[in-house]
């Protein structure tokens, strides 16, 4: 039993011995891994079934300490290299554009601390309105059109961040006896002080002339949807404007794409272009083009100005050559059943690098699935003339909320041109979207629809339509890819 007793405990010794040289190599927390300065109590079972226990295991120690140099308490690890982080694409493209080259107006309204002709509509005089942001101070508050400025502390004061109009004021208010009370309206909206849906007032250009223009400074930061960048799609389509190659941009639609209630289609002040324009043109400023408007007669009918007379020279790089063939009431049946008119001879003609569709609006009655297969239809239809052909999706804008027109199917559009925009891309197509009626949306948070509506339907004012360039340029290139 003795010899049995001392083979245990060498044994224990030996096991407790290896334990500690594996911690000594563990590439763990050394305060884990240190070895104990008192081995623990253990139980060695010896091979006639007895135990023995071993509190504190005596090893002789030798006659004189080994000398060692160095003992390392974590084996020894190369360091890390860290893997080469990419490029962002900006740089990878050699992206040079400077958000200072732009219009004004088309500065992003998300960023920043200066809103810049921001609209607002009053219904009655001592009327309090929320703007994009908590106002910190006004710089101007001007009619529509930018002819008459309003007086602070006279026309209106600021209340809590947001804008209040004095009841003396001489800025228009339509009364909401009228705005609430017009006989034979096309849409009902509800009336706040009863709850209930009445006939509202609507117009073409008409609801704008109680609108006014607001520019001031703020100090909070956009927390609501902002549209992605999606340089990574449309890149080949940049190259070909940093390199100074002509292109041609295409836009296909309805009244939205074609320019309804913008002054510049109503030939009235201050004649701001539609958002088909403002975006070429930025384009223009930005890579120092040419643009060159097309007059394709295809919508001469319609009682507006559609095209500008005469190019916008922004540099001489390059020519951008703008056609727009959309038509006011159109839904995207008729988008697909007048392509070959409307869009393929033009193409055939004029050529087509950055294809802009647009439908959706007048779709309302129509079930949204069925705006994706005509919008896929036409896209296809455009991949077959030109297959390296750039396609640009854009949503639509909501209609009035909490109406008549608002209809569940326009919501439902956006999520399903992005599923079909992914399966373009996933077939080698290049296709992106611009989310038009998520950014509306998250601007109904702060505002009512009539402060930037053009007929208090389904139009845009001046205002929206600035929204809706910046948010294809925001597309197309990202105001955080500008210098």
């Amino acid at each position: 039993m003795k010899n049995l007793k001392t083979k245990g405990l060498i044994i224990l010794a030996a096991a407790l011995l290896t334990v500690g040289m594996v911690a000594c190599n563990s590439t763990t927390d050394p305060k884990e891994t240190e070895a104990p300065t008192k081995a623990p109590e253990a139980t060695v079972e010896v091979t006639d079934g007895a135990t023995v226990e071993a509190t504190e295991p005596q090893i002789d120690a030798p006659t004189e300490a080994p000398v060692v140099t160095e003992i390392p308490t974590e084996a020894p690890t190369e360091a890390p290299t860290e893997a080469p982080t990419e490029a962002p694409l900006k740089d990878q493209l050699g992206l040079e554009v400077n958000m200072s080259d732009l219009n004004p107006m088309m500065l992003p309204i998300f960023s920043g601390t200066e809103s810049k002709n921001e609209t607002v509509m009053f219904i009655d005089k001592g009327d309090v309105k929320s703007l994009l942001f908590p106002i910190k101070t006004i710089i101007s508050v001007t009619s529509y059109d930018g002819q008459k400025t309003y007086e602070e502390g006279k026309d209106y004061v600021i209340e809590d961040g947001k804008l209040k109009v004095t009841e003396n004021s001489t800025i228009p208010c339509i009364t909401s006896s009228r705005y609430y009370n017009s006989n034979g309206s096309i849409i009902n909206t509800v009336n706040p002080a009863t709850g209930q849906m009445v006939p509202t007032f609507w117009g073409e250009s008409q609801i704008k002339q109680w609108q006014v223009s607001v520019t001031y400074t703020h100090e909070d930061n956009w927390e609501g949807f902002t549209q992605n960048s999606q340089l990574d799609i449309y890149q080949n389509f940049i190259k070909k404007l940093q390199a100074g190659e002509d292109v041609t941009v295409f836009f296909y639609g309805d009244s939205i794409t074609w320019g309804a209630c913008s002054t510049f289609a109503e030939g009235v002040q201050p004649k701001q272009g539609p958002y088909a324009m403002l975006f070429v043109e930025a384009l223009a400023d930005l890579f120092d083009y040419t643009v060159k408007y097309i007059n394709t007669g295809l919508v001469a009918s319609m009682p507006c100005h559609t095209v500008p007379t005469t190019d916008y020279v922004a540099g001489t790089r390059g020519t951008i050559t703008y056609v727009n063939t959309a038509i006011g009431g159109w839904n995207s049946n008729d988008g697909v059943a007048n392509f070959d008119k409307f869009v393929k001879q033009q193409v055939e003609k004029y050529g087509c690098d950055l294809f802009v569709l647009a439908y959706g609006m007048n779709d309302g009655g129509m079930a949204a699935r069925n705006t994706q297969n005509n919008m896929k239809k036409m896209a296809n239809s455009m991949y077959e003339i030109n297959p390296e052909v750039s396609v640009m999706f854009v949503s639509s804008m909501s209609p009035h909320n909490n109406s008549s027109w608002d209809f569940d199917s326009i919501k439902q559009q956006e999520a399903l041109l992005i599923k079909q925009a992914e399966s373009f891309r996933e077939d080698g197509k290049i296709c992106g979207v611009a989310c038009v009626n998520s950014v509306s949306k998250a601007i109904l948070e702060h505002k009512t629809f009539n402060d930037y509506s053009g007929n208090n339907i389904n139009h845009p004012n001046d205002y929206f339509y600035r929204v809706y360039a910046q948010t294809l340029l925001q597309t197309v290139i990202g105001y955080e890819n500008m210098n």
